[in-house]
């Protein structure tokens, strides 16, 4: 079965109340500082972290960097609350799966509800919500929680224990019986939820850590790109993809880059080099002498050619996933090489990858045209101090000032109101992406 994350919702969640976030090939999140937008990254971290079946404990509040999201397990609640509630939907075979979560962070981290819903394709129910997994109400200071599952019978669903300390969905291969067709479809549209949310990779590129040699084989690309050399010379292998990385480096600088190459050490390290063309000779610039622009972008471009290889099934996976999460994509980046970027986003989109990012540029929305619109997400505040989404093409007079210049002028002019609600509809876009 294919499974495809479509949106993330995020009814309260750090300071983003009642918002829900599309999720298409192209997401770009815009906005202004505090706004929300790594908000709705830290999210979907947290959503993709459980998925991996680790507890809610160690998936918020551990690893050797610290904390997954900013704040930690507490964190995610917003400020006075002792809970937080995310959700998110997922398309199987054209059907539209949701699974809905509230989490305690005090004094306990554990599920109070879980919810894997769906609504019924069929019958005299049609168009009804179906409930494969839910949680019956937390029993007070227990380590357990009580869910039912759908096993399309008359009466009342059957009671299993779960762990409250793990995602219920990444228990159910091991405590819903396959004895039954009905058993074997929870537990396959929960593998298939699972998958979809552990497809997401997050990339926070960390330019100074990808100066160093690392060994030839390390691979897997991480979160902070440290180990960039050695993904790079892997991919640099298939000449293919070659191709398309020294492209898109020539597009980037203003030297004359003839080659791509990593240099190995004594010890069997690597460290990648770009070979530029200065007067009559060809000199070597190591990666510890690149920019912080370049490294950033050559990270980007190592996520994207490697997802759409696995996507298109030629070689193993090095990251595991196929959608690519970029905080201030276009960092390091001048804005002529806008386009270049966007492009081969849109490319790796073809491909299957896709890629949600979020952006302060008014360049990036100039490069964007009329068909990629409906994919840039504006984060603001209310009124009442509390963050929302919305999507750009529901803004009220989008038709008219698009047909007038493009997004960036028309935003810099402060063209464009964020949204319908009358109590926002004297704030402009201006001020919304803090462009003044």
């Amino acid at each position: 079965m294919a499974a495809t994350l479509t949106s993330l919702r995020l009814p309260a969640f750090k300071n983003m109340r009642r918002t829900s976030i599309p999720l298409g090939p192209l997401t770009l999140l815009v906005g202004r500082n505090g706004s929300g937008k790594s908000n709705i990254l830290d999210a979907l971290a947290v959503m993709s972290s459980l998925a991996s079946g680790a507890t809610l404990r160690d998936a918020l509040d551990g690893g050797r960097s610290g904390p997954l999201v900013r704040g930690g397990s507490e964190g995610c609640a917003p400020m006075g609350n002792d809970s937080f509630e995310v959700g998110c939907s997922v398309v199987i075979n054209r059907v539209p799966y949701h699974l809905d979560l509230k989490i305690s962070v005090r004094p306990s981290v554990q599920i109070l509800t879980e919810r894997l819903w769906t609504k019924r394709r069929g019958g005299p129910r049609r168009g009804e919500p179906q409930d494969l997994l839910k949680t019956d109400p937390p029993q007070p200071d227990s380590g357990d929680i009580v869910a039912r599952w759908d096993n399309s019978k008359q009466g009342p669903n059957p009671q299993i224990t779960f762990r409250a300390s793990q995602l219920l969905t990444a228990q159910v291969a091991t405590r819903v019986p396959v004895t039954s067709q009905a058993g074997r479809h929870v537990r396959d549209i929960a593998e298939q939820v699972l998958e979809a949310l552990s497809s997401v990779f997050i990339l926070d590129p960390v330019p100074h850590q990808m100066r160093e040699y690392h060994p030839e084989k390390d691979v897997r690309l991480r979160r902070n790109a440290e180990n960039l050399s050695p993904v790079l010379a892997n991919l640099l292998n298939d000449g293919a993809t070659r191709s398309v990385l020294l492209d898109m480096i020539r597009s980037l600088s203003e030297a004359q880059v003839s080659e791509m190459n990593a240099v190995a050490s004594e010890l069997g390290d690597v460290m990648i080099t770009i070979q530029e063309q200065i007067g009559p000779t060809d000199q070597q610039t190591p990666a510890r002498l690149l920019s912080d622009g370049t490294l950033r972008f050559l990270a980007i471009a190592a996520a994207l050619l490697d997802l759409s290889r696995q996507s298109s099934g030629s070689e193993e996976s090095i990251i595991g996933g196929r959608m690519l999460v970029v905080e201030e994509i276009e960092s390091g980046l001048h804005p002529s090489q806008a386009a270049v970027l966007l492009n081969q986003l849109k490319e790796s989109a073809k491909s299957g990858v896709r890629t949600l990012a979020t952006t302060h540029s008014p360049a990036i929305l100039d490069a964007l045209d009329g068909a990629d619109h409906s994919s840039v997400v504006v984060c603001s505040r209310r009124p009442d101090g509390w963050s929302t989404a919305t999507r750009l093409t529901d803004f009220p007079d989008y038709f008219e000032v698009v047909g007038r210049s493009p997004l960036g002028i028309a935003a810099v002019r402060d063209q464009l109101r964020p949204s319908n609600e009358s109590e926002q509809s004297s704030r402009s876009l201006v001020d919304v992406l803090g462009l003044r």
